[in-house]
């Protein structure tokens, strides 16, 4: 299974440049998972059908679907307030419980969901040849794609924090009782925190794989656009990921950018969509346009 990414500045096309591609892919014989992830959802006006968080068949072998990432927030605080609440018994005794609806204003809860919506996805859909994001504006996008590299630092020292701690309280069960060892082998917080490690190690492998994992920064030929393409570019190779094709949508013959671009972004594919007079909506349209690009590239 392959992944990508579309990305970019808001409005540039990444619905438009993600359904276009997601077509052709199933159009060329290949299992075809279309996913926006992007809170201001595009595809349903694409494809011009209702879409929600079940796939949808829009042809053979090309499924879309639109993430409620509204829903994700939700689960993700429920499912963080149950494990405060088996690993924190004692937090009856405190009255701990009635500061758990303060989760809920804690910052980064949207760059979560979204990754755990897109971590499902993976998994769920694991028989795709291609799964393909439509991501939200780059602020989020970036954020999202670099909290499993981040998580996995925060909790490594977490671990030795942890682990600290837990001598510790061996030190004093051995003075009492006379028994050591048992304090870290049974710490129902070090095996959680062992098991968020696999997680996101798992995670950061999938989105610095760049034979199986792609990102697609799409942009226009403006200077806004291009300087926030410039910016992701900085970003990812920061977090060891690489773009391999840009897509330079609404040319309008301009070469002078696509020079720009080359020099910028060395070793990166640039493909350009001619700007339309047209909007792009519904399947007649999406057949009707070609792709300036070899599909089988993806496979590089």
């Amino acid at each position: 299974m392959k992944v990508i990414f579309f990305t970019g500045k808001g409005g540039v096309g990444k619905s438009t440049g993600s359904a276009l591609f997601a077509y052709k892919l199933a159009k060329a014989g290949n299992k075809v998972l279309l996913n926006s992830i992007d809170p201001a959802h595009n595809l349903h006006d694409i494809f011009a059908c209702k879409l929600d968080s079940t796939p949808k068949e829009i042809i053979t072998g090309l499924s879309v679907m639109e993430t409620n990432l509204d829903l994700w927030v939700k689960k993700y605080l429920m499912d963080t307030e149950k494990e405060f609440k088996e690993v924190y018994k004692y937090q009856e005794a405190f009255n701990l419980h009635k500061y758990f609806k303060t989760l809920k204003y804690s910052p980064g809860l949207e760059e979560y969901a979204v990754l755990l919506a897109l971590q499902d996805t993976i998994d769920k859909y694991s028989d795709r040849d291609y799964v393909i994001f439509d991501t939200p504006p780059t602020a989020l996008t970036l954020k999202f794609l670099a909290l499993p590299s981040v998580s996995l630092l925060w909790l490594k020292e977490l671990v030795k924090f942890r682990q600290m701690i837990l001598n510790k309280k061996d030190i004093v069960t051995k003075i009492k009782d006379g028994k050591r060892g048992t304090e870290i082998e049974k710490d129902p917080v070090l095996k959680r925190i062992e098991g968020l490690i696999i997680i996101y190690q798992k995670l950061t492998n999938q989105f610095i794989d760049s034979k199986n994992t792609k990102i697609v920064v799409v942009m226009n030929p403006d200077k806004l656009s291009l300087s926030e393409s410039k910016d992701i570019l900085i970003r990812l190779k920061d977090l060891d990921m690489t773009i391999p094709f840009i897509i330079l949508n609404k040319f309008t013959g301009d070469e002078g950018i696509c020079k720009t671009l080359e020099n910028d972004f060395r070793g990166t594919k640039v493909v350009k969509f001619n700007k339309n007079d047209f909007e792009i909506v519904g399947l007649d349209c999406l057949e009707g346009i070609d792709l300036p690009f070899d599909l089988k590239r993806l496979e590089d």
